[in-house]
């Protein structure tokens, strides 16, 4: 197994992307801390799965773009771990009405939101993450926007720009101790593929070469190598999971 003895923590890991890759890391050994808002009610569910499947999960309910919280989930993985080996960055902030909102109707409260959580929780989970690691690896979690640009979801490209340098940066602040790459996924069949419309969806598949949304559990395979020792000589970068549709 892959992750054998490792502990892990995937923010944003109640659904979607984020519970794919809490699932598979607890299959390939490790023991897994799965983090979301104390909100949401999907957490226990895959916690349980985990369980069932023979692998062992903490769930530590956290808003990753508030300080104080963030502190505490550190001060609770420390307590009952002894430590940390891997992060995940999967966390985001997910809004219809954010992401198809003209430039004009876009407002400084949606900017400080999206930012909040995919940026600055980004990098509050990297500095507590830091503090535990001895030796590691941070993986992040960008999109394709960020990368070539698009006409829609302004805010979250913009966002996970920030995440993209974060992650260069990082990897040089941290080597040779902790290893920083970013994911960044083009359209990956979650819970924003509800938002379109067959016409929309038509769209987006036409524009993929492999003409198919990539899966939630084919990003977990991607964070898997990232986190693992197969990986052990790649920091700083960023690798694109998209089907084909952007290219540089």
């Amino acid at each position: 197994m892959r992750l054998e003895g490792k502990r892990a923590l995937v923010t944003g890991s109640s659904q979607g992307i984020g519970a794919a890759i809490a699932k598979l890391f607890a299959k390939e050994g490790a023991h897994v801390v799965l983090n979301h808002r104390p909100s949401n009610p999907h957490s226990d569910a895959v916690v349980k799965s985990i369980e069932r499947a023979g692998g062992t999960a903490t769930l530590v309910h956290s808003d990753v773009s508030d300080p104080s919280s963030v502190s505490k989930m550190f001060t609770a993985i420390r307590r009952d771990l002894g430590g940390l080996d891997v992060l995940v960055n999967a966390a985001g902030l997910s809004d219809s009405r954010i992401w198809n909102a003209p430039l004009s109707k876009i407002t400084p409260d949606m900017w400080r939101k999206v930012f909040a959580v995919d940026a600055f929780g980004t990098f509050l989970c990297t500095q507590g993450a830091a503090r535990l690691m001895k030796r590691g690896s941070i993986v992040n979690v960008a999109s394709t926007p960020a990368i070539a640009g698009d006409s829609e979801g302004l805010l979250y490209a913009s966002a996970k720009g920030a995440v993209l340098s974060m992650t260069r940066m990082l990897a040089k602040v941290l080597a040779p101790r902790i290893r920083v790459n970013c994911m960044a996924f083009g359209s990956i069949e979650t819970t924003w593929v509800d938002w379109l419309d067959k016409k929309q969806l038509d769209a987006y598949r036409a524009a993929i070469p492999l003409r198919r949304f990539g899966k939630p559990e084919e990003a977990a395979s991607l964070a898997l190598f990232l986190a693992s020792e197969e990986s052990s000589f790649i920091t700083g970068q960023v690798v694109v999971l998209d089907g084909g549709e952007v290219s540089r």
